[in-house]
């Protein structure tokens, strides 16, 4: 009976003692991530995705299958996970993250990207009346980036400057039309690389950042590309800045 009056005495402050060391730790992650990191989730990117090529290509018909409409060709940028470590008082810093990149390129002529096919193969077919004929595909990034921040202690008047590279691997792809009330989505590849490696560069004031990106390696794969040599790039701006 003594030992269990004793243990319910001092039970309050040992759960005491508990509580004030977990809140000192929960205290020392927070001050260790303001002074070392920084850590966001979900900011999204937004802007067009286009196509460029040494070459100019074109069908039998003398159509280019490449052109493309540029308002409607789009990319969005889902940041997942992105931390920042700080290296010079906050004035440097690395960055790292992951990425979900969502290309779509809208045809202006009436060309389709043909699935299961040994090589990459445009089908022309001007009687179709496509409202819409476009290639879109997921990618998954790994991007590591520099940054550099003129005035680290106040964001909103600072100049941010950030260059880096990324490695990405395809999720998915499809090819969508429509036309005459009719929709059609094919999933396939269509010959896209697996894996991808490219540049991404930022200028920005404040909460307003610009972006641009650009693969060093081409979009299809050098044995099914049938010929064609065309490299994504992207353009656009943070909606949701770091």
């Amino acid at each position: 009976m003594r030992v269990i009056f004793i243990f319910l005495f001092m039970t309050p402050f040992l759960t005491h003692g508990q509580d004030s060391t977990m809140l000192e730790f929960e205290d020392w992650c927070i001050e260790t991530e303001r002074n070392f990191s920084k850590t966001r989730y979900g900011l999204v990117d937004f802007g067009v995705s286009g196509l460029i090529s040494d070459e100019n290509y074109r069908l039998e018909n003398g159509i280019d299958p490449f052109e493309m409409r540029p308002l409607k060709s789009t990319n969005i940028k889902l940041h997942l996970f992105q931390q920042r470590l700080k290296l010079v008082k906050g004035y440097v810093s690395l960055g790292y993250g992951i990425v979900l990149d969502y290309n779509k390129y809208y045809f202006d002529n009436p060309v389709v990207l043909l699935e299961d096919q040994p090589q990459v193969t445009f089908d022309f077919r001007p009687d179709a009346g496509f409202k819409k004929n476009r290639l879109s595909y997921w990618v998954l990034d790994i991007p590591f980036m520099l940054h550099f921040e003129s005035n680290p202690e106040n964001a909103s008047k600072s100049l941010h400057l950030s260059g880096g590279a990324y490695a990405g691997m395809l999720l998915g792809a499809n090819f969508k039309t429509k036309s005459k009330g009719q929709k059609n989505k094919t999933r396939d590849n269509f010959g896209i690389d697996r894996w991808r490696f490219g540049l991404r560069a930022e200028i920005g004031y404040g909460p307003v950042t610009l972006y641009g990106t650009y693969d060093l390696n081409a979009l299809f794969e050098e044995e099914k590309n049938g010929g064609y040599v065309v490299t994504p790039f992207s353009l656009g701006f943070m909606l949701w800045p770091f």
